[in-house]
């Protein structure tokens, strides 16, 4: 863009300069939120530069990276637990969750904590 417009871009007669900085700036928290999975990059880079100028084309470059990454990859984080081997919670579907009278989450069938809950319940009366 700057080698496009040297003298920058006139826009309702205000001559906007184009910095190169400002462009690494977006990419290098695309980049960092597309590898972590998360899109606080962007908030991160943008109090670290303090111009409020860059925040809406870093947060689309941010999600929009986002997007992609996920669709392709597991994330960093994942990948070394995957790597080292470490145990870790899978993803719960919709159908493995559901909410009893007594406002805890039952996973799975349930059996298990449907036992604690009687015992717990007989221990109190």
């Amino acid at each position: 863009m700057a080698s496009l417009f040297p003298n920058g871009i006139l826009f309702d007669g205000i001559v906007y300069q184009i910095l190169p900085g400002g462009y690494a700036v977006i990419g290098a928290a695309a980049m960092t939120g597309a590898v972590s999975h998360t899109v606080s990059t962007a908030v991160i880079c943008f109090e670290l530069t303090g111009q409020i100028s860059h925040i809406l084309p870093m947060m689309v470059a941010v999600i929009l990276a986002n997007m992609v990454a996920q669709s392709l990859q597991p994330s960093l984080y994942d990948s070394i637990i995957q790597v080292k081997k470490l145990p870790y919670l899978p993803d719960l579907g919709w159908n493995h969750i559901r909410y009893s009278s007594k406002t805890e989450v039952e996973v799975g069938s349930g059996k298990e904590i449907e036992k604690r809950m009687r015992s717990w319940e007989n221990k109190r009366s």
